[in-house]
């Protein structure tokens, strides 16, 4: 696949580095907002140090539109800020690219909007806050137990560094995936921690308890990519779940 990466933190440095490294994909562009200190950089000096760099310099959206002619794109990957989707989804548009949304605390009227957008201007969507393959499997479990196991409560605990929100949108989304009215959530600021879900559920006479936890960023690089190849070469609004369920039931 033909990529480009949006935002230049820790999860996209950690996919720029995996497309460098391997020879699978070519990364195309990185794009941040076109007011970030990193516009012009070239990602070498970023990725592995002043003097490396690898002939791809960091350009805002805006520059990539001016000269598109330049640039051929399958999916952008988006791990910037939740104000970036609609700029990118109307890039895309422009470019004939499909985009996967890594951004979270998204509204349910924008995620809507991903829907409407993405059927009006014929693209291929991911909307994918919770990337990796492990943490929709945990969604999927409680989901099931909730359905045939009534008489079960359930309890989450989350633990991520301290510059994490208080909730994060992936404890929201399995709390929405046991549907339950107001399961706990209970969330650990420590650093130290790349991210952990962990869910109780009881009824009394026998607990199950189901954990996911992320050693590394490329745990979300990889869900990234595997999110891209999905919708290559498709056309519509997907979540992440959706992706992952195709794949299982492929298997």
């Amino acid at each position: 696949m033909k990529l480009a990466i949006c935002g230049f933190g820790r999860a996209a440095r950690a996919l720029a580095k995996n497309i460098l490294d391997t020879d699978t994909h070519t990364l195309q562009a990185v794009l941040c907002r076109a007011s970030s200190t990193k516009q012009g950089m070239d990602i070498g000096d970023i990725l592995y140090g002043k003097g490396k760099s690898v002939g791809i310099a960091i350009t805002s959206p805006e520059k990539i539109l001016e000269a598109r002619e330049d640039y051929d794109i399958d999916v952008v990957i988006d791990f910037s800020h939740h104000d970036m989707a609609f700029p990118l989804i109307a890039l895309c548009g422009n470019l004939g690219a499909n985009l996967v949304i890594c951004t979270t605390n998204h509204s349910i009227e924008e995620i809507s909007k991903f829907q409407e957008f993405s059927e009006k201007l014929n693209l291929g969507v991911v909307y994918a806050p919770n990337l990796t393959i492990g943490i929709n499997l945990l969604m999927d479990f409680v989901k099931r137990l909730a359905k045939i196991s009534p008489d079960f409560s359930f309890e989450i605990v989350e633990r991520h560094p301290k510059d994490k929100a208080p909730v994060t949108t992936t404890a929201r989304m399995i709390s929405q995936a046991i549907d339950r009215e107001d399961v706990p959530i209970h969330s650990v600021r420590l650093n130290g921690y790349v991210g952990v879900h962990e869910v109780t559920a009881s009824n009394g006479y026998e607990k199950i308890t189901i954990e996911h936890e992320s050693f590394s960023r490329m745990a979300f690089a990889n869900g990234a990519l595997l999110a891209a190849g999905y919708i290559q070469n498709r056309k519509g609004f997907y979540l992440m779940q959706d992706v992952v369920k195709d794949i299982i039931s492929d298997k």
